[in-house]
């Protein structure tokens, strides 16, 4: 195993030396956001970059780490906010942590009965995501929304449930205001 120090750029948001870089686009993201004909009417012009993930992936075995940061860019699909995917681990007894390093947003932290919490992501602010519990990113402001994941490397990312099933709440801007509502696509 390479044991090195890995800097992140603080400005950009990328962390240096990644081994592993996914761009998510809105046509990568298009299942994910309830308002299907607002996805449909942007992708007609555009593919807008959601977000980007620069990981640092070490061996998939347990007690082995990996991190990332992610850059969520600004922007809405319809009234919905961009946002991240959103996963559970695929070994659901993992962990994770985040660290807010700029922008501001927030988190859906889902267990598997669906019962949603929010967290306010912020500079210098850790999140804990526990065991059984899906997460999901929003940037609610006008910055790239940038933060430091850590989990473990054999946690896996389950994209496949949360796209089937959705996420219990979802985030959108109501007349200026930052509201959380009920997903009506949300299948217990």
């Amino acid at each position: 195993m390479n044991i090195e120090g890995i800097k992140v750029d603080l400005e950009s948001g990328k962390l240096l030396n990644y081994t592993k870089k996914t761009v998510r686009r809105l046509s990568d993201m298009k299942e994910f956001y309830h308002d299907k004909s607002a996805v449909q009417a942007i992708l007609k012009e555009s593919n807008p970059i959601i977000y980007e993930v620069y990981a640092y992936e070490t061996e998939r075995k347990e007690g082995n780490l990996s991190f990332a940061t992610t850059i969520l860019y600004p922007g809405k699909i319809g009234k919905e906010f961009y946002m991240t995917k959103g996963h559970f681990h695929m070994k659901r007894d993992r962990s994770e942590v985040y660290l807010g390093l700029s922008g501001e947003g927030l988190m859906l932290i889902m267990n598997e009965e669906g019962e949603t919490k929010v967290i306010k992501i912020e500079p210098n602010l850790v999140i804990y995501v526990p065991p059984h519990h899906a997460h999901r990113a929003v940037n609610t402001g006008e910055k790239p929304l940038i933060f430091l994941a850590i989990y473990p490397s054999d946690a896996g990312h389950d994209y496949g449930i949360i796209m089937e099933k959705g996420f219990s709440k979802i985030i959108i801007e109501d007349n200026g205001a930052i509201k959380i509502i009920d997903n009506p696509n949300f299948k217990k």
